[in-house]
């Protein structure tokens, strides 16, 4: 949202969010975007889980990643961390975090840029600079 956004609300909640999230905490997201209740962003939301998981769980049954050894990782510990810490030492639960975080980009870039389209037309609209929503 900070790099690609081009609504000032989009943005603005893009570095608000930046420093909560690095820690998973998604709340200023979830329900600043919101993603609650947003036909738009409820698809990449629900979908993006079910994909990571998929890939997640054929990566370890390929044995191309360490599966988990039961070390509870604190829910707060920041992706690419948490997943080594999981693999018990592993660098490719680590690069399975990374991919995971490169799927979910991915999964949701064109679902943002089409809602970050419509709050920058109504941001248009309001400050009279644009065509007027109908």
């Amino acid at each position: 949202m900070v790099m690609f956004a081009k609504s000032q609300q989009m943005k603005s909640l893009g570095r608000l969010a930046l420093a909560p999230s690095i820690f998973n905490i998604n709340e200023p997201l979830i329900f600043g975007m919101p993603i609650v209740l947003n036909p738009i962003m409820i698809i990449p939301f629900v979908f993006t889980s079910i994909v990571t998981v998929i890939v997640t769980f054929l990566g370890m049954d390929m044995g191309l990643v360490a599966k988990p050894v039961g070390i509870a990782v604190p829910w707060t510990m920041p992706p690419i961390i948490s997943g080594y810490l999981a693999s018990g030492g592993h660098i490719s639960g680590a690069v399975m975090n990374l991919i995971n975080i490169v799927i979910s980009f991915l999964i949701y870039l064109p679902f943002f840029r089409i809602y970050d389209k419509a709050k920058k037309r109504e941001e248009d609209a309001m400050n009279g600079n644009g065509k007027k929503i109908a």
